[in-house]
């Protein structure tokens, strides 16, 4: 269903929720928990929340720490225009 609702409707609130439910279920992929911060990320309104689990899941270690999440975090950042001690990525 995430995927329904990001490629056909482009509505990434409820593709989120999608996957969060999918990450869930007993023997899910790990990659749905991931995917259900970077559509958060996307889904307008919602950026303090998309770069509380963002930052969650970098914080979960280097195997977390994939290129997209990398590019969504700093994101967040920049758009929530968090002060440098809160920011995973500094600014210069």
């Amino acid at each position: 269903m995430g995927n329904i609702y990001k490629d056909k409707f482009q509505d990434h609130w409820n593709a989120s929720l999608a996957y969060a439910v999918a990450a869930k279920c007993p023997g899910a992929l790990t990659y749905l928990k991931r995917f259900s911060a970077y559509q958060l990320s996307e889904a307008p309104g919602h950026e303090r929340e998309a770069w509380q689990r963002l930052r969650t899941l970098y914080d979960e270690g280097p195997q977390e720490r994939l290129p997209t999440l990398e590019t969504d975090l700093r994101r967040m950042e920049e758009k929530l225009g968090l002060p440098p001690e809160q920011r995973v990525y500094k600014t210069p």
